[in-house]
């Protein structure tokens, strides 16, 4: 055949089409130029740029440069051979167009394309045995988008004013943290299926676990039929098979599998991940086959006594979980360059930081079923949302016909998922709102309140019954009320000004809060070239899309640090300042356990070069806020706050055993010791717990820090902020000695010490440091291994101008 990949599922014959795409611009395009090789799946940047035939668009301005090729139809093309054998239904399946389409086969149109995020399968006939042409013609995302808007009628965004009226990625056309490129392209698989009498359209596994641990699959199983012939459906998970005919002319059966003992799926931390192979076949003619893990998960929603609010708390196999969690945006610009390993390289960055949850953000896409096999055989739950963010959202027909079709698509695709805990609406639609008053704004005009109020849990209910369904985020728990009240549901958590004003409200949940900082210092010198870069220089604002996001930044720098004059200081200092901002954060919505119960920062991961929210940058580098991040999620942690006044010391421990210590409590001026006390203690599995400062260590002066020491964990707290604290000019001793695969540098501080970092990628773009943000009182040593594959390039020396630490201006 003209296109290799060919395999076989039973009878059903399956073909890839990989081999022999081209793209080429649409001929009526004005300066069209040749066609040049196309990868599929993949897209028109990808392509144009391993053709040699635009700059990257990531690096520089080139962005603004190449916005011709979101405002340019394109075409794909391919040839195939048509199956051999006789078969009764020869179809052809798009994973994935982005988005508006047309499919032509051997010149005559057989479909129309309108959304990103559904399957689209089309029956073909008439082929030749050989050479049948197929193309994928492309409109420009950005003219259908402003059709589409002047049909629909203008409705209020976040961003761009096309995205809402197209079923497309959202941050496509540009986000406070990604590149405007409105990209076309056949980003997922396209198939020629061959097959006969019938075939499986869906398989829906329902699955339950008793408290006696016997599990039980119901499988939903829908067929599409060439024939009226009887056929037999057979089912097999845990050793366990039944079986049944679908008699002549009927198309669903329902088929239960009830195990007698099986092992439980638990999030990370909290058990083991078994997962079963689960199999449907229609025997003799086709077969789906998933993992299913079998756990009990739940939402929890309890009305307090005193009717002050109602609790958010997961709960998986009866346990509390308290949610560490990190919100996830497409981890590539070119959304079909993510593949199996790239999400598992993230993913598992995610684990060794101490996620437990990913939250899959509105404004992306229902990531590929690598990204959720990974997340169930790491133990990470998944809250996935529905493509909704930030704007409102036609409800006229034919919009909520393509959402219907993509929502039924990706419900039926990912509910067989372990790590699947939660549905969600929207992201900030119903916030927005009541924020902008869109009541007054819309003048009548729909939003997507019948999407998320009654469409989509509706479509929850029915596919996926034993999943939660959270209307949106952020969500209070009812439509009529604000949805940002701390005492219910979830909520947002964007602070205006110094990230300690954290400490004003309690939530139950946080399901987005965070900080911007820069990029790890190689990727930012990798794509700006300006030789004497400054905060606002132009080439910098290229790769900072936050309105006011650098200005919001030196705000609070000015209220901490100082704003410094020198660009690698202040580069330095604002990647503090967020992983400070992250810290204090996570640590102050811990401390509140159990009334808040979770909270999930923005973001993990980038899409492109860029200031943003991130902790790991798009060269899968850790941000300095990263290993903050680790240090705030770890099972158990040591920190202090303001309570009333007062500086207490909280002890999380979300293990499942008792924590028994003593912790050694100090109070330092710039000048020395100033108090210090060790005071034993004792916290409950998953609980958290708090401290007094004693008497003879005191409350610290806005010129001192408390430090608090317990084995290996540290928390510190300036009494006031960085310019109140004169601390000396960093004085320590570098020690480089050869281990492993890289190199161990221990710093023995000759002073205090605050914050340090080591930062070794100017000598080696490719290290890693495994610690940063470290304090070190005077006298102490701390190792950082550095691991490299230029360990000879390592000494003191090179060293020592490449260890930061937290100083005022």
């Amino acid at each position: 055949m003209r296109n290799a990949g060919e395999r076989t599922t039973r009878v059903v014959l399956r073909n890839v089409l990989t081999e022999g795409w081209t793209g080429r611009l649409a001929a009526d395009e004005p300066g069209a130029f040749a066609s040049f090789p196309a990868t599929v799946p993949g897209g028109v940047y990808q392509d144009l740029l391993a053709a040699g035939l635009i700059p990257d668009p990531f690096d520089g301005d080139n962005e603004k440069q190449l916005r011709w090729i979101g405002d340019s139809d394109w075409t794909f093309a391919t040839t195939f051979d048509a199956p051999e054998g006789g078969w009764e239904r020869t179809d052809l399946v798009f994973h994935g167009l982005d988005t508006i389409a047309r499919i032509l086969v051997n010149g005559d149109e057989v479909a129309a394309t309108e959304n990103m995020h559904r399957t689209y399968r089309i029956p073909v006939t008439g082929l030749h045995a050989t050479g049948n042409t197929l193309e994928v013609r492309f409109s420009a995302p950005r003219r259908v988008g402003a059709e589409r808007r002047d049909a629909y009628g203008k409705r209020p965004v976040a961003f761009d004013d096309v995205s809402p009226f197209l079923r497309k990625m959202q941050c496509d056309f540009g986000w406070d943290w990604g590149p405007d490129l409105a990209p076309s392209g056949i980003w997922r698989d396209v198939v020629l299926e061959a097959w006969s009498t019938a075939r499986l359209a869906s398989v829906r596994p329902i699955v339950g676990v008793d408290a006696r641990d016997r599990g039980t699959v119901r499988f939903e199983v829908e067929l599409e039929r060439a024939s009226e012939a009887p056929v037999t459906v057979r089912a097999s998970v845990a050793g366990v098979t039944v079986s049944a005919e679908v008699t002549s002319g009927e198309t669903s059966v329902t088929l239960v599998a009830e195990v007698d003992h099986v092992d439980r799926w638990w999030p990370r931390g909290r058990g083991e991940q078994p997962l079963y192979d689960a199999v449907v076949e229609l025997v003799g003619l086709d077969e789906w086959r998933r993992r299913i893990g079998f756990r009990d998960i739940e939402v929890e929603q309890i009305e307090d006594a005193d009717a002050e609010g109602s609790n958010f708390r997961v709960r998986v196999n009866g346990e509390p979980i308290f949610i560490r969690g990190v919100n996830w945006i497409p981890d590539s610009s070119y959304i079909a360059a993510v593949g199996r390993e790239r999400y598992r390289e993230r993913l598992g960055q995610g684990v060794a930081l101490g996620i437990n949850l990913v939250r899959v953000w509105g404004g992306g896409v229902f990531e590929s079923d690598d990204f959720y096999d990974a997340c169930d055989e790491l133990g990470i739950l998944v809250w996935q949302d529905f493509l909704f963010a930030c704007a409102a959202y036609p409800e006229e027909d034919p919009f909520t016909g393509e959402v219907e079709a993509e929502a039924r698509d990706n419900i039926t695709r990912l509910m067989s998922h372990a790590s699947l805990a939660i549905w969600n609406g929207n992201n900030e639609c119903v916030w927005f709102w009541f924020l902008h008053d869109w009541e007054t704004v819309l003048e009548g005009k729909t939003w997507g309140e019948k999407f998320y109020f009654e469409l989509l849990p509706s479509l929850v209910a029915e596919l996926d019954p034993e999943r939660f369904y959270l209307a949106g985020s952020p969500y209070s728990g009812a439509r009529d009320r604000e949805p940002l009240d701390p005492r219910r549901g979830v909520v947002h958590s964007w602070v205006p000004g110094d990230y300690r004003e954290y400490e004003a409200i309690r939530p139950r949940f946080v399901s987005e809060f965070g900080f911007q900082g820069p990029p790890t210092r190689e990727l930012f010198d990798s794509v700006v070239h300006d030789p004497a870069p400054t905060p606002f220089a132009p080439a910098v604002a290229q790769h900072q899309k936050a309105v006011y996001g650098t200005e919001r930044i030196e705000d609070v720098m000015r209220i901490h640090t100082g704003i410094p004059a020198d660009f690698d200081d202040w580069y330095w200092t604002a990647q503090l300042t967020q992983a400070r901002a992250v810290r204090f954060g996570i640590d102050y919505f811990r401390s509140l356990s159990p009334w808040c119960s979770g909270t999930i920062v923005w973001q993990l991961n980038d899409c492109w070069p860029v200031i943003s929210w991130s902790m790991i940058d798009s060269s899968t580098r850790w941000k300095p806020a990263a290993y903050a991040l680790r240090t705030a999620f770890a099972d158990r942690v040591v920190s202090l706050h303001r309570v009333d006044g007062v500086v207490r010391i909280a002890l999380g421990n979300e293990s499942r055993d008792a924590w028994t210590y003593a912790a050694r409590i100090e109070r330092w001026h710039p000048s020395g010791p100033r108090g210090t006390a060790t005071v034993p203690f004792s916290v409950e599995p998953l609980s958290t717990a708090w401290l007094e400062l004693p008497a003879e260590v005191g409350q610290p002066a806005t010129d001192e820090l408390v430090v608090v020491t317990v084995g290996d964990l540290r928390g510190v707290l300036l009494g006031g902020v960085d310019l109140d604290f004169a601390d000396a000019p960093a004085s320590f001793e570098l020690d480089v000695a050869a281990a492993g695969d890289g190199v161990d540098v221990t710093v023995t501080a000759g002073s205090l010490l605050r914050d340090t970092c080591l930062f070794p990628g100017s000598i080696d773009e490719n290290s890693h440091s495994d610690k940063n943000l470290i304090t070190l009182l005077p006298g102490e040593s701390a190792t950082w291994h550095v691991s490299t594959g230029h360990a000879s390039r390592f000494d003191a020396d090179a060293l020592r101008p490449l260890v930061r630490t937290a100083r005022a201006v």
